[in-house]
């Protein structure tokens, strides 16, 4: 697994792993989500499409039919079916940006707390992989065992941008500065000018009362 902004704890790693086993994905990317409905703390396994992952944090999830803004009551959701149900001009982008990312099909997993979804899962096939029959059915079978797993282990981490009043920009910038990347590569990857970069920097440095970028990575990588 590859841990960006979170933890990969053994009994996440476990229930990640049996998700994606049982459903014979290709691969998976788990998240937690804050009081705004903000992705962040995504924690992907081997598998998941180059690019895919920077393009999404930096637009195409603004189309995505499977954002948990999109979720209502659902506990589960299979990105070809929301397609064919509401078959809009942006979903039908974001399906193209999928397929030329290699990604055939996905079923979206939400995972709540007192009725407010806190984390999802992204459960994806790629080309060439078999999307087992039923797998609406089995996703209903192993929804209550993935969120009792994956939220009972969560921390108030979701709740950081309310705890130290960063924008979901902030946060954006944050979560490509613990991947690794430079002020031009977040720059663009969020088609942000280079000193707005900085400036964003400067504001998070101040929130978090840090004062180095891998402070920043320590201190939203903890516990709490």
């Amino acid at each position: 697994m590859i841990a960006l902004l979170g933890r990969s704890d053994p009994a996440t790693t476990q229930a990640i792993q049996f998700a994606r086993g049982i459903l014979e994905g290709s691969a998976t990317a788990f998240y937690e989500v804050d009081g705004n409905l903000n992705l962040n703390r995504f924690v992907l396994s081997n598998g998941v499409p180059a690019g895919f992952h920077d393009q999404y944090v930096a637009g195409m999830s603004r189309l995505d039919p499977l954002h948990p803004r999109a979720a209502a009551n659902q506990p589960f959701a299979r990105l070809s079916v929301a397609i064919d149900r509401c078959p809009t001009a942006e979903a039908a982008t974001y399906r193209s940006f999928a397929g030329q990312c290699g990604i055939v099909d996905m079923i979206e997993f939400f995972f709540r707390r007192k009725d407010r979804i806190v984390a999802g899962m992204s459960v994806l096939w790629g080309e060439g992989c078999r999307i087992p029959d039923g797998s609406m059915h089995i996703a209903e079978k192993i929804h209550d065992y993935l969120e009792f797993n994956l939220t009972s282990r969560l921390s108030s981490a979701s709740d950081e941008p309310a705890r130290y009043g960063l924008t979901a920009r902030e946060m954006e910038v944050i979560e490509l500065l613990c991947c690794g990347r430079t002020n031009r590569e977040i720059s663009e990857c969020l088609n942000i000018g280079l000193a707005t970069v900085k400036t964003h920097l400067i504001h998070i440095f101040e929130k978090l009362g840090v004062e180095t970028r891998s402070a920043v990575v320590a201190l939203m990588s903890r516990p709490h």
